[in-house]
């Protein structure tokens, strides 16, 4: 439904907003350092205008409310009972406004104010007929580099993975889950999948998601830095942040806040402390993409590394990712927008394009996406 541009004269008005939690699989067990999953969950949003217009958004929390303490059932009933009543009948081109009126009837609720403004904007992209990354200031990159997660727990499978997302030319990063089992056991892992990933020419990353403590972590890196490895994803925990500053001081291998990092008081405090050399970016941590935004503005004044994050988002999370990314200007490892690869099936018309180790951005008005209404069915939760 992208309908046709808005004459200048006319003010829209929203007319309605509908959820819906979807269950898309995965197309193998996921694993995190403390939790795994065979199903990714979504809470898709249409918004709608008294026109012909619709814009999409997504919000995907990492295999349930451990990251964060959202989850798709309680960002559905946040936007159903308190965010709807508040956006029926308002203009959904002011977005900065209507986000700063849902800061006001609930504080926090990050991961459900992200999936609002990205179907503000893809409705605002539709009404204007331009893609989103120019409602944010215009593209440098058409495509983002890509790491695949490394998350199976089964070596061998691994392994296999590896060698598949090369040949395919899907991939030539990867990013090893940690801290799913003794650290001693956890290195020899790394070991092994390294040397396999240099058969390959490809590099490799690791993420302990919190898993360590600072000692844990004094043992990990110099091993971890000899093999290679480069980068290490938030070992400690996220509250750390004087830890994390008296590691990354005297570490070989780049350290990078993902956990740490949600809002631009959190990146200024980390910047102050020197507390790592790159940080993740998510829209759904930071309450979507001109906040995200913000907090890029903090790092690269710091003169820290900017990494495109996910949470293993459909086509439509990560078309918003990809849209985003496109508007920074240096992104030096790139990111992990493979959401669409790891699922066995996508809830849009087009998924998005994966070639030459890259994600492509999708071409067209708004985030460039059109829902699958029969995907949609199948998928959503009864």
């Amino acid at each position: 439904m992208e309908g046709t541009a808005l004459s200048l004269d006319q003010s829209p008005r929203i007319s309605s907003i509908e959820t819906a939690i979807l269950d898309v699989p995965f197309v193998r067990l996921q694993q995190f350092a403390r939790f795994e999953s065979r199903v990714q969950s979504t809470v898709l949003i249409r918004i709608r205008t008294d026109g012909e217009h619709e814009g999409v958004g997504e919000v995907v929390t990492p295999c349930g409310p451990w990251w964060s303490g959202d989850s798709v059932e309680a960002v559905k009933s946040i936007i159903d009972l308190y965010f709807a009543r508040e956006l029926i009948g308002a203009d959904p081109l002011k977005s900065c406004d209507l986000l700063c009126k849902l800061d006001k009837v609930a504080r926090g609720n990050a991961f459900a104010k992200a999936g609002i403004e990205m179907a503000l904007l893809d409705l605002a992209g539709k009404i204007y007929q331009m893609p989103v990354y120019d409602l944010l200031g215009g593209k440098v990159r058409d495509a983002l580099p890509v790491a695949w997660p490394i998350a199976s727990g089964n070596l061998e499978q691994d392994k296999a993975e590896m060698h598949k997302m090369v040949q395919q030319s899907l991939a030539r990063s990867f990013k090893v889950k940690m801290g799913m089992m003794p650290i001693v056991d956890d290195l020899s892992r790394v070991e092994q999948l390294c040397d396999e990933a240099a058969r390959l020419g490809a590099s490799i990353r690791v993420d302990p998601n919190e898993a360590w403590t600072e000692v844990d972590a004094r043992r990990a890196l110099p091993v971890l830095a000899e093999l290679g490895v480069e980068m290490v994803e938030q070992p400690l925990a996220r509250w750390n942040l004087k830890a994390m500053a008296r590691l990354n001081s005297s570490s070989a291998v780049a350290l990078m806040l993902d956990e740490s990092i949600c809002t631009t008081q959190e990146m200024f405090e980390a910047a102050a402390l020197g507390s790592g050399s790159m940080v993740s970016l998510k829209l759904m941590k930071s309450g979507g993409l001109r906040r995200s935004q913000a907090v890029a503005h903090i790092a690269e004044a710091a003169g820290i590394s900017l990494y495109m994050g996910t949470f293993l988002e459909t086509s439509v999370g990560t078309a918003a990712s990809l849209h985003f990314a496109a508007t920074l200007q240096s992104l030096p490892l790139g990111g992990e927008t493979i959401g669409p690869l790891l699922m066995a099936d996508d809830i849009v018309t087009c998924p998005i394009t994966y070639r030459d180790g890259c994600a492509h951005l999708p071409d067209g008005v708004g985030l460039g996406v059109t829902v699958d209404e029969e995907k949609v069915t199948e998928f959503k939760r009864r």
